[in-house]
């Protein structure tokens, strides 16, 4: 369908020129980490390794990424969209609105190829 100059597809729902495809993924890595045992003194190794990676203490000796898992797509308007923004990168949310949309499309990777 054409509406003056702008062209408007329908998917599903309707969809405008101004809407963004918005993806959910989970990014999965496989961390090791590795402490000798001469270092564990009055424990269960496997006690000790558990408890100080829960805490943090332990430095990382190896990861692996394991794949991006889809979650779920969306379309949403420019307003949905400067909403999520906010919401998931509060520390920009003084950002101007300019500023934000400047970010949101500049969306392509930069390739060293």
């Amino acid at each position: 369908m054409v509406s003056g100059s702008m062209l408007y597809i329908r998917f599903g729902k309707g969809f405008r020129m101004s809407d963004y495809a918005v993806l959910t993924a989970v990014l999965q890595f496989r961390t090791r980490y590795v402490i000798p045992t001469s270092d564990i003194e009055d424990c269960d190794p496997e006690t000790f390794i558990k408890d100080s990676v829960t805490c943090n203490d332990v430095e990382e000796f190896s990861q692996l990424c394991l794949d991006e898992n889809i979650i779920d797509t969306q379309l949403m308007t420019e307003e949905e969209v400067l909403k999520l923004f906010d919401r998931d990168n509060d520390y920009l949310s003084g950002w101007s609105r300019e500023k934000k949309l400047e970010w949101i499309n500049n969306w392509k990777e930069e390739r060293d190829d």
